[in-house]
Parts: structure tokens; sequence; C-alpha cells
């Protein structure tokens, strides 16, 4: 088995979410479902601020009703109690995923997954001997290396055909600027991993395309990742390499949750020619490939807030 063969364990992807009429469904997901951050999932900023049981304001019928009726009836008590029990175990459900996902945090992931025959099996196969001493770099693939969409673009790369329910869609690939020289230098000091939240009918023949230095030594897909809360993270924990020795570049920040402080921010790529993100990366990976620990250099409190728009791009080709 290769290691490519050995990384296909699972897919996924972001990319711009777009219509496409001949398909009729977006290519990749939003992992993006809608790339949010888990960190800040919470209530809605345009919630109900009325303080339960308050009047609901100068048509405040309930209110006066009950005033003028004098009776209530045992349905509006039982109704009442039906709601506040389900208020309270929406309260609690909540209130568990919060401490479940907090607890993942702070131990840094699920870890290395423990099969049925009682022994760990880890994402990655173990470190090929003509790569010890390199550290691992995991690269993202949509909207941090290219961009893909079903609308046609004349300037595209690539086209590469899915099978979408037994018909053939063309997708449209065009490369992040400077994309063939990083992946090149980063092959020469790193084991470099391309893990994506993408299926792997759509990613595999990306990759294909895009790795014309065969530097990549893993493909990890969709199933590979770990769903928080409709988010695909990507659990270093569970690749197994030294946690200190591991580097992601994603442009969704819910995609490395559990490991900011392993993680070197990108911004979401569509079709800026002009865009030098990767070539000015390459200088600064070269330096970080030389320190002990990563963490000491990565610290997730450096990094601005991602705006809104990086926050929802990553997903297209998500619902492959």
């Amino acid at each position: 088995m290769t290691d490519t063969e050995a990384g296909s364990a699972a897919p996924i992807s972001s990319v711009e979410r777009v219509d496409d009429a001949a398909a009729g469904r977006d290519l990749a997901s939003t992992n993006e479902p809608t790339l949010v951050p888990a960190t800040s999932v919470g209530p809605p900023l345009g919630g109900d601020a009325t303080a339960p049981g308050a009047p609901a304001g100068p048509r405040g019928g309930a209110l006066f009703a009950r005033q003028a009726g004098d009776e209530t009836s045992s349905d509006d008590i039982s109704s009442d109690d039906d709601d506040d029990e389900e208020g309270e175990e929406d309260d609690e459900e909540e209130e568990e995923e919060e401490d479940e996902e907090a607890g993942l945090i702070a131990r840094g992931g699920v870890g290395i997954p423990i099969g049925e025959d009682g022994l760990p099996h880890p994402l990655l196969d173990e470190l090929a001997d003509d790569l010890k001493g390199r550290k691992c770099l995991v690269l993202d693939l949509d909207e941090t290396l290219v961009h893909s969409s079903f609308k046609m673009v004349h300037q595209a790369d690539y086209v590469v055909p899915v099978e979408i329910e037994n018909q053939f869609h063309n997708v449209y690939v065009i490369k992040r600027p400077g994309v063939d020289a990083f992946l090149k230098a980063m092959g020469e000091i790193y084991e470099v991993v391309v893990f994506t939240a993408s299926l792997s009918k759509y990613a595999d023949p990306v990759l294909d395309q895009l790795d014309v230095h065969r530097v990549v030594k893993h493909r990890l897909f969709r199933e590979s990742c770990y769903n928080n809360k409709g988010n695909y993270v990507k659990d270093l924990s569970q690749l197994g390499r030294p946690i200190s020795e591991s580097i992601i570049i994603d442009n969704s920040p819910a995609s490395y949750v559990f490991h900011p402080n392993n993680a070197v921010p990108i911004s979401s790529w569509f079709n800026d020619p002009h865009d030098t993100e990767l070539t000015d990366l390459v200088p600064f990976l070269a330096d970080l490939s030389t320190v002990d620990d990563v963490r000491s250099v990565l610290d997730a409190n450096l990094y601005l807030q991602p705006t809104a728009s990086d926050a929802h791009t990553d997903g297209v080709f998500q619902q492959l």
C-alpha cells in the first residue's frame, strides 16, 4: 500500500459555494457547511432579548386576556411547562457540547484512533526512512492551494470531470500563484500531507495534476476529519506525528480549532493573480522547520480574527 493509498481515509474541501444548473448542487459542501470557527459558536446576535415571562410589547394580548378572563386553563399551564422543559433541555445540550469542545481543545484533539484489535491506527503510515528528522506540514486544498468551480473558467489550469449521481460534470480548477514553487520547496524540507474536507473523487484527480513534483506523501479526505458541530476539523493528534513537529496551513480556522498553536493562517484565495501569500510563506516555513517545538513560534493570539467572508468560503466541494 502506498502512502497515498494509506491516507485515503476521508475527504473534505472548501471552495466558494457556486450554484450549478447542470449539477443541481454544489461540488463541495460548506466546511464549511458554514465554515464558522467552532470557537465562535453561540446564540445569534439578533436573538430575543426579552426575558422569559415579560410582556410581549404594546400588543401583549396574552397578558391582557389573562387579566380580563380571570381564568387560567390547564392547557395553558401544561403548554408553558413544556416550553420551559424544552428550553432547559436545549440549554443543557448546548452546555454539554461546549464542555465537550472545551475538553477536546484542552486535550489537543481526540488522539490516535484505536482499532477493533485494540491497537492504535494513526491516519498516517510510519515515517519513511528518507523523511526521518523532518516535521509534518499539513496543507489544505481548496481556497488554500487552488480554487475550483462548476462554472466555466476560461483561464482554468485544468478541468476535472466528477461523477455526481451517474452524470459527469466538469470542475474548473485554477492554481494559486506560486503554488508549484511552494510545493517543491516544502517537499525538500517537510513531510508534506494534503488534508482536505473534500471527497477523494474530486480531490484525488486535482492532486494528480497539481503535485507535479510528487512531493505530497499522504492524502487525507473528508472521512479522516472529525465532525465538530457540523464543521470538519482536521485533528492533528490522529496523524501519528509529534504535535510539537506538526504544522497546518488552512484558510478555515474551524479546521484547526483543536490545535490553534500549530496553525499558520492564510487568507481564502479565489482568483487574485497578484496574490503572493504562498511565496511569502516559504522563508518563514524554512526557518520554522529548524525549531524544536513549532508551538513556541505559532501563537494563535498573535493573529487577527478571520473576516466573515473568510469564515464562509470553504465548502463548495465538501458536498461531493
